[in-house]
């Protein structure tokens, strides 16, 4: 059933009947397609939820009775059913929506027919021009987005004084450094950590490996260096990979002969290295891919890296990659702050704060629980956690909303009496 218009949704219907021309008010269907057209205009990102999994979307066109989003990360799994939520003008919205068809990174859905739930904000956002913040990620999972306990359990427990010094709010990079290589060293003496140069002199061989992990991120496990089927066969493995698909796009551009030549001439390269087996896996700063981690075992050592061991590497890197971010993170937040983090509004319930790298913005999307640090005044800075549910592409610059879900009770009286004297004694609306 369609709800009723309060003062505030009326007062959003005039302002977009003054913006947009295509619909006259006077049905829900209509009020929800003035929303969307909003969303457009503001270019603004919201949450598309669908089984379960939270995915950020944007309107790419409105039709008559339906709308085509921009949903890069969707996977089809068979329902036709998910929900939208957003906020417009201090009132959230969210709706159930169905999905007419899914082509790559556009998804069209069927134009909801009336407004289904809606929250005003209890508590009023108020602008500021003076208040800066530092911040830095919390551990939620080495993936980010949703929790994933088991997963997550299961880091603590192979990697437990790793994983305690990521917890923490300054990791050491010196002692990470040494855990790291601890932790290489329990597979295998022989390894290398690189990080790539821009003009750096590699081989032909090293420069294909190097090429590889740019492009497609993934690890390479190859578990015997004598047989040329290691290289090549489709391994069927979710996360460790070999060169199938770099030998079988070689084929398709110069024929079977020369790309069984090349892998057949790199095979020798390395076992004239006495190669038996090695891993290489991505080091990622953000999501760039700034290095790896290589472990290989040789002829003098007779054994062979397992497939157990192969994954071993794989998760160590996900963790060091995760903690090299989150101390680039801390770095930028607390040396550059007055230009990076500056919030934008306040409320007792969350904020909007203001950052200009890209980078950061995309990594924020999965590692969204985060830790602020605002100083409210020389003698008091507030420590809140929150969640970020809002991401504002704006240009030149990107705006996150902020959720708080935990601070000590002092913190929210101070918050209380800073934002009672910014809002001229007006907290609510």
């Amino acid at each position: 059933m369609a709800i009723g218009r309060t003062d505030s949704m009326q007062e959003l219907i005039t302002i977009l009947e003054s913006l947009f021309e295509e619909t006259i008010i006077g049905s829900d269907v209509n009020i929800v397609k003035h929303l969307f057209y909003y969303l457009k205009a503001d270019n603004r990102e919201f949450e598309f939820i669908y089984e379960e999994e939270i995915l950020v979307a944007a309107v790419e066109e409105i039709e008559s009775h339906t709308v085509t989003l921009m949903i890069p990360d969707l996977v089809e799994q068979g329902s036709r059913r998910a929900r939208v939520r957003f906020e417009v003008m201090n009132i959230n919205y969210q709706f159930e929506v169905v999905i007419l068809d899914i082509q790559k990174d556009k998804t069209v859905i069927k134009t909801p027919t009336e407004l289904q739930s809606y929250q005003l904000r209890t508590n009023k956002r108020i602008p500021v021009d003076d208040l800066f913040m530092n911040f830095i990620i919390l551990f939620r999972s080495l993936t980010g987005g949703s929790r994933e306990v088991g997963k997550n359990l299961y880091a603590e427990s192979r990697f437990p004084h790793l994983m305690k010094e990521v917890r923490k709010d300054r990791p050491d990079s010196k002692l990470i450094n040494v855990m790291l290589t601890e932790a290489i060293e329990r597979i295998s003496k022989d390894y290398e950590i690189h990080f790539f140069q821009p003009d750096e002199k590699l081989n032909e061989y090293d420069d294909f490996i190097k090429k590889t992990i740019l492009r497609t991120g993934k690890t390479i496990y190859i578990p015997d260096c004598n047989r040329i089927t290691s290289y090549i066969n489709d391994p069927g493995d979710d996360v460790l990979f070999n060169y199938f698909n770099e030998h079988k796009e070689m084929t398709k551009e110069f024929g079977e002969e020369f790309a069984l030549d090349f892998f057949e001439s790199m095979r020798k390269h390395e076992s004239r290295n006495f190669y038996v087996s090695y891993v290489i896996t991505p080091i990622r700063l953000y999501e760039d891919i700034v290095g790896y981690i290589k472990v290989h075992s040789t002829a003098m050592e007779r054994f062979t890296i397992s497939h157990n061991q192969a994954v071993y590497v794989f998760e160590l890197a996900e963790i060091i990659s995760y903690v090299f971010t989150k101390i680039a993170i801390q770095h930028g937040s607390y040396e550059t702050m007055q230009s990076t983090t500056k919030v934008v509004d306040i409320s007792l319930d969350g904020l909007l704060f203001e950052i200009y790298d890209k980078r950061l913005f995309q990594y924020l999307k999965r590692h969204n629980i985060i830790k602020m640090f605002i100083p409210l005044s020389k003698e008091r800075t507030m420590i809140i956690r929150g969640e970020i549910i809002r991401f504002l592409d704006k240009g030149d610059h990107y705006h996150l909303g902020v959720n708080y879900f935990s601070s000590a009770p002092d913190d929210m009286l101070y918050l209380e009496s800073y934002l009672f004297e910014k809002s001229m004694k007006i907290l609510s609306e």
